[in-house]
């Protein structure tokens, strides 16, 4: 029984240190150690180094060639040894310690490193698409507060009030920025130049255009439609008109004057008379467009030297609309349909000049 017992002990395999196992993409190395055995690891870019102390084993080295590693080679040293793995490359290490009581195994898989994916194409930065400026126009509502403006059928700023806030919600339905000189029975100021001049300094290059919309008023039957673009001259017909809607009496009379004035220097400013072409061709537009859709009589585009509109920086005109004192045109500007006739015409114009006419 003595031999028997010798012999099995003798013929006992030795565990190969470490056991190597091949697999799809990694390659797996077992180190089987003692309760007392220590380890440290260290990895350079190439070889993975692990020393142990408190085991004896033996010697070794031995050409893997995985696509892992390359190889490894165990060296011996009193009571420890140094295993050198030397590692291909793009691969990573993950180590584990399984502890089976009495026993541990360290296990190290030296995996293949997945590929890093390219970075994404670059597209090429295109240059930013300059944003569309938002289309602004200023509707001056004429008179209004302690100025009634023309009174007949109807009162003219009652009208003109009306008139501007509907034009407001048809323009907004297309995307234009709207700016309301007055949106109530409202002055700027009590003082009528200081009025005028606060209306007026609204139509600067910050915004596309202004209409001044009014209505008009005359002792005999007169009626019609009929549109303003600033200028000097004036026909002695229109000066009653002019005066009155510059403020009326004297003070009518001064801005008037201080109107034919500044008239009289544009024509030397090569910038107002491109200025004064724009403001003609939007008159004509309005003006078309009133006539198309009312069938009123036609009074024609004319030049005039309206306070309101004198230092415009944009193409800025002035509406009268008909007559409060007309027996037939009086009473239709009462009427909410012909009231939202006129709206629409004076949007249709606007918008074939933003749209045709710049």
């Amino acid at each position: 029984m003595r031999l028997l017992a010798f012999v099995i002990v003798w013929l006992a395999p030795v565990l190969a240190f470490p056991r190597l196992g091949l697999h799809e993409g990694y390659t797996r190395l077992v180190f089987d150690l003692e309760a007392r055995t220590q380890y440290q690891l260290a990895q350079s870019p190439d070889t993975l180094t692990l020393r142990f102390s408190g085991i004896g084993v033996e010697a070794a080295d031995v050409d893997v060639s995985s696509p892992q590693v390359a190889s490894y080679q165990v060296v011996v040293a009193g009571n420890g040894a140094t295993v050198f793995v030397r590692l291909k490359p793009n691969v990573e290490v993950k180590t584990a310690l399984l502890d089976d009581g009495n026993r541990r195994r360290l296990v190290v898989d030296v995996l293949t490193r997945a590929p890093r994916p390219s970075p994404p194409v670059q597209a090429q930065p295109q240059p930013p698409r300059p944003r569309p400026q938002p289309r602004v126009v200023v509707i001056d509502p004429g008179h209004g507060g302690v100025d009634s403006g023309a009174v007949g059928y109807v009162v003219e700023k009652e009208v003109t009030l009306d008139l501007a806030l509907r034009l407001r919600q048809l323009l907004q339905k297309e995307g234009i920025e709207v700016i309301l000189t007055r949106s109530s029975d409202t002055h700027l100021s009590p003082d009528k130049a200081t009025d005028l001049g606060l209306r007026a300094e609204m139509a600067n290059s910050k915004r596309n255009l202004f209409i001044s919309i009014h209505v008009n008023s005359a002792p005999n039957a007169a009626q019609g439609i009929e549109t303003y673009y600033f200028g000097s001259t004036l026909d002695q017909s229109l000066l009653a008109q002019v005066i009155r809607e510059n403020g009326g009496g004297e003070l009518g009379q001064r801005l008037t004057r201080e109107a034919q004035s500044v008239g009289e220097r544009l024509v030397r400013d090569l910038i107002a008379q491109s200025n004064l072409k724009f403001s003609r061709q939007l008159a004509h537009y309005v003006q078309g467009a009133l006539l198309e859709a009312t069938g009123a009589v036609d009074r024609g585009v004319r030049q005039a030297p309206f306070y309101v509109i004198r230092n415009a920086r944009i193409p800025a005109i002035l509406v009268e609309v008909g007559f409060a004192n007309h027996p037939v045109e009086g009473r239709r500007l009462q009427t909410n349909e012909y009231r939202q006739t006129l709206a629409l015409a004076l949007a249709r114009g606007i918008l074939r000049f933003l749209n045709n006419g710049e």
